[in-house]
């Protein structure tokens, strides 16, 4: 008989550290939660709202556009260091200096939110040494 009642079940055997354990692992569960969900929020609300997302398009768009790399020669690069690119809601206006192997010129951007997403109103490179104008406005707005 006494060796029935010396066997404990596993949980009277082990409470002492399961309890402690398993509370720390859900409140650090909780909190892994709602940090990832607000990480989640802001960075929807980010590429919604703002036009860093646009700008990352607008220099995609000059890197792949082969009359630019004819104009200008790759690698086409940024060559303004000082641009911060602001985090307005609903405009981008923007001038950067570019410099590729061949020449250097300088692309302006202008665009506006819309319900429908971002319209551009003016997207063109400016080759620096010829003068040629490249317009990229159809490009962008497709």
């Amino acid at each position: 008989m006494d060796e029935l009642q010396e066997q404990k079940s596993w949980w009277k055997r082990n409470w002492k550290w399961v309890v402690p354990t398993g509370g720390c692992l859900t409140i650090i569960i909780v909190i892994a939660c709602f940090v990832g969900y607000g990480v989640y929020k802001v960075t929807s609300e980010l590429s919604e709202n703002t036009s860093v997302f646009t700008f990352v398009k607008v220099i995609t768009e000059v890197q792949k556009n082969e009359e630019i790399a004819d104009a200008l020669g790759k690698p086409v690069r940024i060559e303004d260091d000082d641009y911060d690119p602001t985090l307005a809601e609903n405009h981008l206006e923007l001038a950067l200096d570019l410099e590729g192997s061949k020449a250097s010129g300088t692309l302006e951007v202008i665009a506006d939110r819309t319900e429908e997403g971002w319209e551009y109103s003016k997207f063109e490179v400016t080759v620096d040494d010829t003068g040629q104008l490249i317009d990229l406005l159809d490009t962008i707005n497709d």
